[in-house]
Protein backbone atom coordinates (compact mmCIF):
# COMPACT_ATOMS: atom_id res chain seq x y z
CA UNK A 1 0.00 0.00 0.00
CA UNK A 2 2.87 2.57 0.81
CA UNK A 3 4.03 2.48 -3.18
CA UNK A 4 -0.23 2.62 -3.93
CA UNK A 5 0.17 5.95 -1.72
CA UNK A 6 3.69 7.25 -3.65
CA UNK A 7 1.29 6.58 -6.90
CA UNK A 8 -1.46 9.23 -5.44
CA UNK A 9 0.79 11.20 -5.26
CA UNK A 10 2.40 11.35 -8.05
CA UNK A 11 -1.01 11.76 -9.87
CA UNK A 12 -2.72 14.21 -7.58
CA UNK A 13 -5.12 12.10 -5.37
CA UNK A 14 -5.84 8.94 -3.64
CA UNK A 15 -5.58 5.33 -5.69
CA UNK A 16 -6.73 2.40 -5.07
CA UNK A 17 -6.31 -1.05 -7.79
CA UNK A 18 -9.85 0.05 -9.96
CA UNK A 19 -8.24 3.47 -10.40
CA UNK A 20 -5.07 2.29 -10.43
CA UNK A 21 -6.15 0.28 -14.14
CA UNK A 22 -7.42 3.72 -15.15
CA UNK A 23 -4.29 5.52 -14.79
CA UNK A 24 -2.10 2.67 -16.31
CA UNK A 25 -4.73 2.81 -19.64
CA UNK A 26 -3.86 6.35 -19.57
CA UNK A 27 -0.14 5.83 -19.14
CA UNK A 28 -0.36 3.33 -22.60
CA UNK A 29 -0.35 6.01 -24.95
CA UNK A 30 2.44 7.06 -27.31
CA UNK A 31 2.10 10.61 -26.95
CA UNK A 32 5.38 12.02 -25.98
CA UNK A 33 5.84 14.65 -22.49
CA UNK A 34 5.86 17.89 -23.08
CA UNK A 35 9.35 19.17 -22.59
CA UNK A 36 9.21 21.92 -20.33
CA UNK A 37 7.16 20.31 -17.74
CA UNK A 38 9.04 17.17 -17.57
CA UNK A 39 10.31 15.50 -14.22
CA UNK A 40 11.45 12.31 -12.35
CA UNK A 41 8.51 10.49 -10.88
CA UNK A 42 9.93 7.14 -10.00
CA UNK A 43 13.62 7.11 -8.91
CA UNK A 44 14.24 3.44 -7.94
CA UNK A 45 17.70 5.34 -6.72
CA UNK A 46 16.01 7.64 -4.66
CA UNK A 47 17.46 6.16 -0.99
CA UNK A 48 20.42 5.36 -1.69
CA UNK A 49 23.34 7.05 0.12
CA UNK A 50 26.11 6.40 -2.63
CA UNK A 51 28.94 7.56 -0.48
CA UNK A 52 28.38 4.31 2.37
CA UNK A 53 26.10 2.46 0.22
CA UNK A 54 27.62 -1.55 -0.12
CA UNK A 55 26.93 -3.38 -3.31
CA UNK A 56 26.01 -7.05 -3.02
CA UNK A 57 26.06 -9.55 -5.30
CA UNK A 58 22.50 -12.21 -6.02
CA UNK A 59 21.86 -15.20 -7.06
CA UNK A 60 18.25 -14.98 -6.86
CA UNK A 61 17.20 -18.41 -9.47
CA UNK A 62 18.81 -21.65 -8.52
CA UNK A 63 18.25 -25.26 -8.55
CA UNK A 64 20.08 -28.47 -6.98
CA UNK A 65 19.17 -31.90 -6.34
CA UNK A 66 16.24 -30.73 -4.42
CA UNK A 67 13.87 -30.64 -7.59
CA UNK A 68 15.94 -30.85 -11.34
CA UNK A 69 19.43 -29.40 -10.44
CA UNK A 70 22.63 -31.47 -10.52
CA UNK A 71 24.38 -30.24 -7.71
CA UNK A 72 23.31 -30.62 -3.60
CA UNK A 73 21.88 -27.67 -1.98
CA UNK A 74 25.99 -27.66 -0.08
CA UNK A 75 28.05 -27.50 -3.35
CA UNK A 76 25.18 -25.15 -4.65
CA UNK A 77 25.85 -22.77 -1.44
CA UNK A 78 29.26 -23.22 -1.25
CA UNK A 79 30.54 -22.39 -5.03
CA UNK A 80 28.13 -18.94 -4.90
CA UNK A 81 29.87 -18.27 -1.93
CA UNK A 82 33.18 -18.28 -3.26
CA UNK A 83 32.86 -16.44 -6.34
CA UNK A 84 31.37 -13.75 -3.96
CA UNK A 85 27.88 -14.14 -3.81
CA UNK A 86 26.52 -12.71 -0.85
CA UNK A 87 22.59 -12.56 -1.45
CA UNK A 88 21.22 -16.33 -2.23
CA UNK A 89 17.77 -17.85 -3.37
CA UNK A 90 17.56 -21.51 -3.97
CA UNK A 91 14.85 -21.42 -6.23
CA UNK A 92 13.70 -25.44 -6.62
CA UNK A 93 10.47 -26.44 -8.54
CA UNK A 94 7.28 -27.01 -6.42
CA UNK A 95 6.61 -29.31 -9.26
CA UNK A 96 9.84 -31.91 -9.11
CA UNK A 97 10.33 -34.67 -6.64
CA UNK A 98 14.33 -34.32 -4.94
CA UNK A 99 16.80 -36.14 -7.22
CA UNK A 100 14.70 -35.65 -10.45
CA UNK A 101 17.79 -36.06 -12.78
CA UNK A 102 18.62 -39.61 -11.12
CA UNK A 103 15.35 -40.84 -12.00
CA UNK A 104 16.16 -39.50 -15.55
CA UNK A 105 19.74 -41.33 -15.57
CA UNK A 106 21.61 -37.81 -15.64
CA UNK A 107 22.97 -38.26 -12.54
CA UNK A 108 24.53 -40.84 -10.94
CA UNK A 109 22.90 -43.08 -7.91
CA UNK A 110 25.74 -42.67 -5.33
CA UNK A 111 25.54 -38.30 -5.52
CA UNK A 112 21.71 -38.90 -4.53
CA UNK A 113 20.78 -36.42 -1.82
CA UNK A 114 18.52 -38.19 1.47
CA UNK A 115 16.99 -34.92 1.85
CA UNK A 116 14.45 -33.53 3.25
CA UNK A 117 14.43 -36.57 5.54
CA UNK A 118 11.71 -37.68 7.86
CA UNK A 119 9.59 -36.46 8.85
CA UNK A 120 8.56 -34.62 5.54
CA UNK A 121 7.79 -30.95 5.16
CA UNK A 122 3.84 -30.43 5.26
CA UNK A 123 4.14 -29.43 1.88
CA UNK A 124 5.90 -32.00 0.64
CA UNK A 125 7.30 -32.64 -2.45
CA UNK A 126 5.95 -28.93 -3.04
CA UNK A 127 7.88 -27.29 -0.47
CA UNK A 128 10.79 -25.16 -0.52
CA UNK A 129 14.69 -26.07 0.45
CA UNK A 130 14.62 -24.13 3.20
CA UNK A 131 16.15 -24.11 5.86
CA UNK A 132 19.36 -25.24 4.35
CA UNK A 133 20.60 -26.96 8.12
CA UNK A 134 17.48 -29.26 7.05
CA UNK A 135 19.78 -29.96 3.78
CA UNK A 136 23.05 -30.45 5.34
CA UNK A 137 23.86 -26.60 4.52
CA UNK A 138 24.95 -24.56 7.07
CA UNK A 139 23.05 -21.49 8.39
CA UNK A 140 23.03 -18.63 5.99
CA UNK A 141 23.90 -16.61 9.53
CA UNK A 142 27.14 -18.77 10.29
CA UNK A 143 28.28 -18.03 6.57
CA UNK A 144 27.88 -14.39 6.55
CA UNK A 145 25.80 -14.31 3.65
CA UNK A 146 21.71 -13.87 3.57
CA UNK A 147 19.48 -16.58 2.52
CA UNK A 148 16.20 -16.10 0.91
CA UNK A 149 13.38 -18.62 1.19
CA UNK A 150 12.25 -19.20 -2.12
CA UNK A 151 10.80 -21.62 -5.13
CA UNK A 152 9.89 -21.06 -8.24
CA UNK A 153 6.33 -22.10 -9.18
CA UNK A 154 6.06 -24.45 -12.19
CA UNK A 155 2.91 -25.02 -13.13
CA UNK A 156 1.47 -22.68 -15.98
CA UNK A 157 3.85 -19.95 -16.69
CA UNK A 158 6.70 -20.16 -14.01
CA UNK A 159 7.17 -17.86 -11.28
CA UNK A 160 9.58 -17.15 -8.88
CA UNK A 161 8.48 -16.63 -4.90
CA UNK A 162 10.78 -15.06 -2.47
CA UNK A 163 10.54 -14.82 1.22
CA UNK A 164 7.22 -16.73 1.40
CA UNK A 165 6.66 -21.28 1.38
CA UNK A 166 4.15 -21.19 -0.83
CA UNK A 167 4.00 -24.34 -3.56
CA UNK A 168 1.11 -25.42 -5.40
CA UNK A 169 0.23 -29.00 -3.73
CA UNK A 170 1.73 -31.87 -5.88
CA UNK A 171 -0.57 -34.43 -6.28
CA UNK A 172 -3.49 -32.85 -7.00
CA UNK A 173 -1.33 -32.02 -10.40
CA UNK A 174 0.01 -35.26 -11.22
CA UNK A 175 0.44 -36.13 -14.86
CA UNK A 176 -2.13 -33.55 -15.61
CA UNK A 177 0.22 -30.54 -15.19
CA UNK A 178 1.18 -27.68 -16.01
CA UNK A 179 -1.65 -26.44 -18.41
CA UNK A 180 -4.87 -28.06 -17.19
CA UNK A 181 -6.17 -29.63 -14.02
CA UNK A 182 -3.88 -28.06 -11.70
CA UNK A 183 -6.08 -27.62 -8.51
CA UNK A 184 -5.11 -26.36 -5.13
CA UNK A 185 -6.14 -29.29 -1.72
CA UNK A 186 -9.42 -27.63 -1.72
CA UNK A 187 -10.10 -28.94 -5.84
CA UNK A 188 -9.91 -24.99 -6.88
CA UNK A 189 -8.65 -24.72 -10.10
CA UNK A 190 -5.46 -22.44 -9.88
CA UNK A 191 -3.96 -19.78 -12.65
CA UNK A 192 -1.10 -17.50 -12.29
CA UNK A 193 -2.93 -15.06 -11.06
CA UNK A 194 -4.17 -16.90 -7.90
CA UNK A 195 -0.69 -18.30 -7.09
CA UNK A 196 0.71 -14.49 -6.92
CA UNK A 197 -2.06 -13.64 -4.69
CA UNK A 198 -1.09 -16.89 -2.22
CA UNK A 199 2.59 -15.25 -1.99
CA UNK A 200 0.77 -11.53 -1.16
CA UNK A 201 -1.25 -13.89 1.49
CA UNK A 202 2.15 -14.85 3.00
CA UNK A 203 3.50 -11.47 1.81
CA UNK A 204 6.14 -12.68 -0.41
CA UNK A 205 7.13 -11.12 -3.22
CA UNK A 206 6.93 -12.66 -7.14
CA UNK A 207 8.45 -11.93 -10.91
CA UNK A 208 7.90 -13.86 -13.91
CA UNK A 209 10.37 -15.97 -15.25
CA UNK A 210 11.83 -16.53 -18.87
CA UNK A 211 9.29 -15.70 -21.18
CA UNK A 212 11.68 -16.69 -24.05
CA UNK A 213 10.89 -20.48 -23.61
CA UNK A 214 10.57 -22.01 -26.86
CA UNK A 215 6.95 -23.88 -27.36
CA UNK A 216 8.97 -26.45 -28.48
CA UNK A 217 9.58 -27.30 -24.40
CA UNK A 218 6.33 -29.71 -23.66
CA UNK A 219 5.96 -28.05 -20.48
CA UNK A 220 5.81 -24.49 -21.63
CA UNK A 221 3.69 -22.34 -23.92
CA UNK A 222 5.11 -18.78 -25.02
CA UNK A 223 2.48 -16.06 -24.06
CA UNK A 224 1.01 -12.95 -25.83
CA UNK A 225 1.75 -9.58 -24.78
CA UNK A 226 -1.77 -9.07 -23.51
CA UNK A 227 -1.29 -11.85 -21.30
CA UNK A 228 1.90 -10.08 -19.81
CA UNK A 229 -0.46 -6.70 -19.17
CA UNK A 230 -2.90 -8.65 -17.87
CA UNK A 231 -1.30 -9.96 -15.01
CA UNK A 232 0.40 -6.87 -14.04
CA UNK A 233 -2.73 -5.01 -14.00
CA UNK A 234 -3.74 -7.87 -11.97
CA UNK A 235 -1.38 -8.09 -9.15
CA UNK A 236 -0.74 -5.76 -6.36
CA UNK A 237 2.58 -3.78 -7.54
CA UNK A 238 3.90 -4.88 -3.86
CA UNK A 239 3.69 -8.50 -4.78
CA UNK A 240 4.73 -9.04 -8.46
CA UNK A 241 7.55 -6.52 -8.48
CA UNK A 242 8.70 -7.17 -12.04
CA UNK A 243 10.29 -9.86 -14.10
CA UNK A 244 13.45 -11.55 -15.37
CA UNK A 245 14.57 -9.70 -18.37
CA UNK A 246 18.06 -11.91 -18.27
CA UNK A 247 18.60 -15.65 -18.20
CA UNK A 248 20.48 -19.10 -19.28
CA UNK A 249 17.20 -20.71 -21.33
CA UNK A 250 18.27 -19.44 -24.63
CA UNK A 251 21.94 -19.43 -25.06
CA UNK A 252 22.23 -18.66 -29.06
CA UNK A 253 24.25 -15.46 -29.18
CA UNK A 254 23.26 -13.16 -32.23
CA UNK A 255 26.05 -9.85 -32.69
CA UNK A 256 26.80 -10.22 -29.54
CA UNK A 257 23.28 -10.53 -27.74
CA UNK A 258 21.23 -13.63 -26.61
CA UNK A 259 18.46 -14.35 -28.22
CA UNK A 260 16.60 -14.59 -24.86
CA UNK A 261 17.77 -10.58 -24.37
CA UNK A 262 16.63 -9.68 -27.42
CA UNK A 263 12.50 -11.40 -26.48
CA UNK A 264 12.55 -10.23 -22.61
CA UNK A 265 14.20 -7.12 -23.17
CA UNK A 266 11.90 -6.04 -26.24
CA UNK A 267 8.95 -7.17 -23.70
CA UNK A 268 9.96 -5.69 -20.75
CA UNK A 269 10.13 -1.93 -22.35
CA UNK A 270 6.85 -2.79 -24.19
CA UNK A 271 5.07 -3.06 -20.70
CA UNK A 272 7.65 -0.19 -19.26
CA UNK A 273 5.80 1.73 -22.21
CA UNK A 274 1.91 0.44 -20.70
CA UNK A 275 2.81 1.07 -16.94
CA UNK A 276 5.41 4.00 -16.31
CA UNK A 277 5.59 5.90 -14.58
CA UNK A 278 2.60 4.70 -12.83
CA UNK A 279 3.62 1.42 -11.90
CA UNK A 280 6.91 0.01 -12.24
CA UNK A 281 8.00 -3.28 -13.55
CA UNK A 282 11.47 -3.92 -11.68
CA UNK A 283 13.98 -5.81 -14.17
CA UNK A 284 15.87 -8.45 -12.68
CA UNK A 285 19.07 -10.39 -13.97
CA UNK A 286 19.45 -14.53 -13.45
CA UNK A 287 21.71 -17.40 -14.58
CA UNK A 288 18.42 -20.18 -13.75
CA UNK A 289 21.09 -22.34 -12.67
CA UNK A 290 20.95 -26.32 -12.78
CA UNK A 291 25.00 -27.37 -13.61
CA UNK A 292 27.38 -25.70 -11.77
CA UNK A 293 29.76 -26.35 -14.73
CA UNK A 294 27.39 -24.22 -17.66
CA UNK A 295 26.09 -21.21 -16.07
CA UNK A 296 25.08 -18.07 -17.99
CA UNK A 297 27.13 -15.05 -16.39
CA UNK A 298 24.15 -12.90 -15.30
CA UNK A 299 23.21 -12.13 -11.88
CA UNK A 300 21.66 -8.68 -9.70
CA UNK A 301 23.53 -6.51 -7.64
CA UNK A 302 21.72 -5.09 -4.62
CA UNK A 303 22.65 -1.50 -2.97
CA UNK A 304 22.08 -1.77 0.99
CA UNK A 305 23.24 0.09 3.32
CA UNK A 306 22.19 -2.17 6.02
CA UNK A 307 23.00 -6.05 5.17
CA UNK A 308 19.75 -8.01 6.06
CA UNK A 309 17.29 -9.81 4.75
CA UNK A 310 14.49 -6.96 5.41
CA UNK A 311 16.56 -5.10 3.30
CA UNK A 312 16.54 -7.48 0.89
CA UNK A 313 13.15 -7.46 0.72
CA UNK A 314 12.63 -3.30 0.69
CA UNK A 315 15.07 -3.54 -2.21
CA UNK A 316 12.87 -5.75 -4.45
CA UNK A 317 9.77 -3.85 -3.85
CA UNK A 318 11.54 -0.40 -4.55
CA UNK A 319 13.84 -1.58 -7.33
CA UNK A 320 17.00 -0.33 -5.52
CA UNK A 321 19.60 -2.58 -7.66
CA UNK A 322 20.75 -3.16 -10.93
CA UNK A 323 21.48 -6.11 -12.64
CA UNK A 324 24.38 -7.73 -15.06
CA UNK A 325 24.58 -9.68 -18.40
CA UNK A 326 27.62 -11.69 -20.45
CA UNK A 327 27.65 -13.35 -23.36
CA UNK A 328 30.13 -15.79 -21.32
CA UNK A 329 29.22 -18.89 -20.64
CA UNK A 330 31.13 -19.69 -17.21
CA UNK A 331 32.15 -23.02 -15.14
CA UNK A 332 31.31 -22.04 -11.80
CA UNK A 333 33.76 -24.47 -10.30
CA UNK A 334 36.80 -23.20 -12.19
CA UNK A 335 36.10 -19.66 -14.17
CA UNK A 336 36.94 -15.98 -12.17
CA UNK A 337 34.21 -13.89 -12.10
CA UNK A 338 33.80 -11.50 -14.43
CA UNK A 339 34.18 -7.56 -14.84
CA UNK A 340 31.12 -5.81 -15.52
CA UNK A 341 30.58 -2.38 -15.94
CA UNK A 342 29.45 -1.25 -12.04
CA UNK A 343 27.66 1.93 -11.08
CA UNK A 344 29.24 4.36 -8.46
CA UNK A 345 26.73 6.74 -8.12
CA UNK A 346 23.09 7.92 -9.83
CA UNK A 347 22.25 11.76 -9.79
CA UNK A 348 18.41 13.14 -10.72
CA UNK A 349 18.68 16.95 -10.68
CA UNK A 350 15.13 17.63 -10.67
CA UNK A 351 15.82 21.54 -11.60
CA UNK A 352 17.64 20.68 -14.45
CA UNK A 353 15.92 17.87 -15.37
CA UNK A 354 18.77 15.38 -15.66
CA UNK A 355 20.09 12.05 -15.30
CA UNK A 356 23.86 11.29 -14.63
CA UNK A 357 25.85 8.12 -14.19
CA UNK A 358 29.66 8.04 -12.37
CA UNK A 359 30.70 4.65 -13.66
CA UNK A 360 33.72 2.55 -14.03
CA UNK A 361 34.58 -0.44 -16.19
CA UNK A 362 32.62 0.07 -18.97
CA UNK A 363 33.29 1.54 -22.39
CA UNK A 364 29.73 3.51 -23.00
CA UNK A 365 26.44 4.03 -21.63
CA UNK A 366 22.97 3.52 -23.86
CA UNK A 367 19.87 5.16 -22.62
CA UNK A 368 16.89 3.78 -23.42
CA UNK A 369 13.14 4.57 -23.72
CA UNK A 370 9.48 3.84 -25.02
CA UNK A 371 9.31 1.71 -27.80
CA UNK A 372 7.77 3.58 -31.26
CA UNK A 373 5.69 0.67 -31.86
CA UNK A 374 3.04 -1.16 -29.56
CA UNK A 375 1.25 -3.29 -31.59
CA UNK A 376 3.47 -6.90 -31.87
CA UNK A 377 5.83 -7.00 -35.23
CA UNK A 378 6.31 -10.49 -35.42
CA UNK A 379 4.39 -13.85 -34.55
CA UNK A 380 5.23 -14.12 -30.83
CA UNK A 381 5.43 -17.96 -30.96
CA UNK A 382 8.11 -18.60 -33.34
CA UNK A 383 9.94 -15.28 -33.43
CA UNK A 384 12.58 -14.25 -31.39
CA UNK A 385 11.80 -10.81 -31.24
CA UNK A 386 8.29 -10.23 -31.85
CA UNK A 387 8.08 -7.10 -30.29
CA UNK A 388 9.61 -3.76 -31.14
CA UNK A 389 12.17 -2.76 -28.43
CA UNK A 390 12.80 0.46 -26.46
CA UNK A 391 14.28 3.82 -28.66
CA UNK A 392 18.00 4.90 -27.62
CA UNK A 393 17.28 8.23 -26.85
CA UNK A 394 20.97 9.40 -25.07
CA UNK A 395 24.60 8.35 -24.31
CA UNK A 396 27.54 9.15 -22.30
CA UNK A 397 27.34 9.79 -18.46
CA UNK A 398 24.30 12.05 -18.85
CA UNK A 399 20.57 12.16 -20.03
CA UNK A 400 18.69 15.57 -20.22
CA UNK A 401 15.44 14.88 -19.84
CA UNK A 402 14.35 18.15 -21.54
CA UNK A 403 14.67 17.59 -25.82
CA UNK A 404 14.79 14.34 -25.38
CA UNK A 405 12.65 11.80 -27.19
CA UNK A 406 11.41 10.44 -23.94
CA UNK A 407 8.27 8.80 -22.91
CA UNK A 408 6.76 7.73 -19.55
CA UNK A 409 10.46 5.81 -18.29
CA UNK A 410 14.01 5.79 -19.35
CA UNK A 411 16.18 3.28 -18.43
CA UNK A 412 20.26 2.87 -18.88
CA UNK A 413 22.70 0.20 -20.06
CA UNK A 414 26.15 0.35 -19.79
CA UNK A 415 28.30 -1.66 -21.78
CA UNK A 416 32.12 -3.00 -21.74
CA UNK A 417 33.84 -5.37 -24.76
CA UNK A 418 36.48 -7.40 -23.86
CA UNK A 419 37.59 -10.21 -26.96
CA UNK A 420 34.67 -11.68 -28.24
CA UNK A 421 32.13 -10.54 -25.18
CA UNK A 422 30.14 -8.23 -24.37
CA UNK A 423 29.51 -6.98 -20.40
CA UNK A 424 25.92 -5.15 -20.01
CA UNK A 425 24.58 -3.47 -16.91
CA UNK A 426 21.24 -2.74 -16.63
CA UNK A 427 19.77 0.00 -14.42
CA UNK A 428 16.00 -0.27 -13.59
CA UNK A 429 13.91 2.27 -15.05
CA UNK A 430 13.08 5.98 -13.85
CA UNK A 431 9.33 6.78 -13.99
CA UNK A 432 9.24 10.40 -16.60
CA UNK A 433 5.88 12.51 -16.35
CA UNK A 434 4.65 15.89 -16.22
CA UNK A 435 5.36 18.10 -13.46
CA UNK A 436 2.28 20.08 -11.88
Amino acid sequence: MLLLKKIGKIIGQPIGFALLGLVLQQCSSNRRIEHKNIKVNVNPYEKVSWSSVQRYKAALHLHTLQSDGYNSVKEVVDTYQRQGFKIIGITDHDWNYPNARIKWGQVSEEKASPFPEDPKPDNFPANTTWPWIDYGTPSPDSLKIIGIQAAELTFRHHINSYFSDYGVWYERTGSKAPYSGIEDNLGNVIFEDEQIFAVKRKKGLAILNHPDISDSKSWWERKPLEWYVQRFRNSSPEVLVGMEVTNMQNKEVIDGTAKALKYNESLWDQLLMRFMPVRPIWGFGSDDMHSLDNVMDSFTVFLLDEFSENAVYNAMLNGQFYFCYSTRIINMLKDDPSLFPSIDKIEVDSKEANITISASNYDEIVWISGPEILQPIANYKTSNQPWDSGKVVGKGRMIELRGSDIKNYVRAELIRTSGNDIYRTFTNPFGVGASD
